[in-house]
């Protein structure tokens, strides 16, 4: 060992009282500088998100629910939270574009055309005013999620049945009315709103499908079975009344547009009816159901219709969190076990049940649900009493 190392290796290990009163050497000014943390310093590590907190700035849950909401305003969060009045826009929307492509068709001179023709042309309407309102109902829960495919397919099935249904109610129904002597001159009224509730009522069957089709779930298909009859009966049976009022609004204003009035009224009309009365099926059908209540899509709801039902940032995902940026494609599944709903993780530890990690727990209603930045609120309608060994992972 050279000289140099072997003296300070002595001064070093012989040390005295004196030599501790004395000032320690100094550190190399670069290796000083590592060593020493500014209080400054400090200022620029970013913060660690506690449990159970969610968004860019890691606000409460709570709180950013408040704010976003207050952001949204009520009309926007209704709508994105109110699965009657989705429906019912849509229905609208979807009844007045049908009237919008027919009516440069339609003609109110009276004609001498045949059966054969009265019935196709029947039909024709039918699947038109069918077929669009079907389209719009189909693409409503894509559009309003921001997944454009599932707009796009549950619209083009809308679309198809809808089409199918319309043309057959439109059949059926002139078939009826002309059995019963409808369309005579000077004709029963009564009987005329009774055909057309009807035949409008077998369209309505028709047009709530697309969905429940999209989703292959047998209650959602239900659902819309039943609402589309009573949307449609209650839209087939306010049309003439409707045409009634129009005609004699037409005279009092000295205009001659009642037909086209009465036309658009009540075909817009039948397309509300239809998406209300199917979106209220839901809502009094519905036995457990998630409502994003802090990130993208505040207020957005999700009725649970399936075992497993699939949660994640894919379209693919029955519930789509698509705004989510870091919610996995397939994130997590809810599956229905009897009573139970039970969440179980499948991203390898990024889901949480009210701030707490899980793996795969039993849902108790008002539970909340962490997935990437969105928290969604469990409710059920009608909550089993659960112990406490279903509430812990498992």
């Amino acid at each position: 060992m050279p000289e140099d190392n072997q003296e300070n290796e002595e001064e070093i290990l012989d040390i005295s009282a004196e030599d501790l009163q004395e000032p320690l050497p100094s550190v190399e000014s670069d290796q000083q500088e590592m060593l020493v943390i500014e209080p400054e310093d400090l200022d620029e590590v970013p913060d660690v998100p506690p449990v159970g907190t969610i968004g860019p700035s890691y606000a409460p849950v709570d709180e950013t629910f408040r704010q976003l909401k207050a952001q949204k305003g009520l009309i926007a969060g209704g709508l994105v939270g109110s699965v009657v009045l989705q429906m019912g826009l849509a229905g609208g929307v979807g009844g007045f574009l049908s009237w919008l492509i027919q009516e440069p068709f339609i003609t109110d001179a009276a004609t001498n055309s045949g059966m054969v023709r009265v019935l196709l042309e029947m039909a024709g309407f039918g699947a038109v005013l069918g077929g669009i309102i079907g389209l719009a109902l189909g693409s409503v829960e894509g559009i309003v999620s921001w997944v454009w495919e599932k707009a796009v397919i549950g619209g083009l099935l809308g679309l198809a049945i809808g089409a199918v249904g319309g043309a057959l109610g439109g059949l059926l129904g002139q078939v009826v009315y002309g059995m019963m002597g409808g369309g005579a001159p000077g004709g029963n009224l009564i009987l005329q709103i009774a055909i057309r509730a009807f035949a409008w009522g077998v369209v309505g069957v028709f047009v709530g499908l697309g969905q429940g089709v999209m989703m292959r779930a047998w209650r959602k298909i239900v659902n819309g079975l039943i609402g589309g009859a009573i949307g449609g009966f209650v839209g087939g049976f306010l049309f003439d009344p409707i045409s009634v009022v129009s005609t004699v609004v037409a005279q009092v204003t000295g205009t001659a547009i009642q037909g086209e009035l009465s036309r658009m009224v009540g075909m817009t009309v039948m397309g509300i009816c239809a998406g209300v009365a199917i979106g209220m099926v839901e809502e009094m059908r519905k036995e457990a159901w998630l409502t994003i209540v802090a990130g993208p899509l505040t207020g957005k709801q999700f009725i649970i219709y399936q075992s497993p039902t699939t949660i994640g940032s894919s379209p693919k995902a029955d519930i789509c969190l698509a705004k989510d940026t870091i919610a996995a494609a397939q994130h997590a599944t809810v599956e229905i076990d009897g009573n139970r709903y039970i969440l179980a993780d499948l991203s390898g530890g990024g889901t949480l049940i009210n701030g707490r990690p899980i793996t795969r727990q039993a849902l108790r209603g008002g539970d909340n649900i962490q997935i990437g930045q969105t928290v969604l609120q469990y409710s059920v309608r009608s909550a089993p009493a659960q112990s406490a060994a279903e509430t812990i992972p498992y």
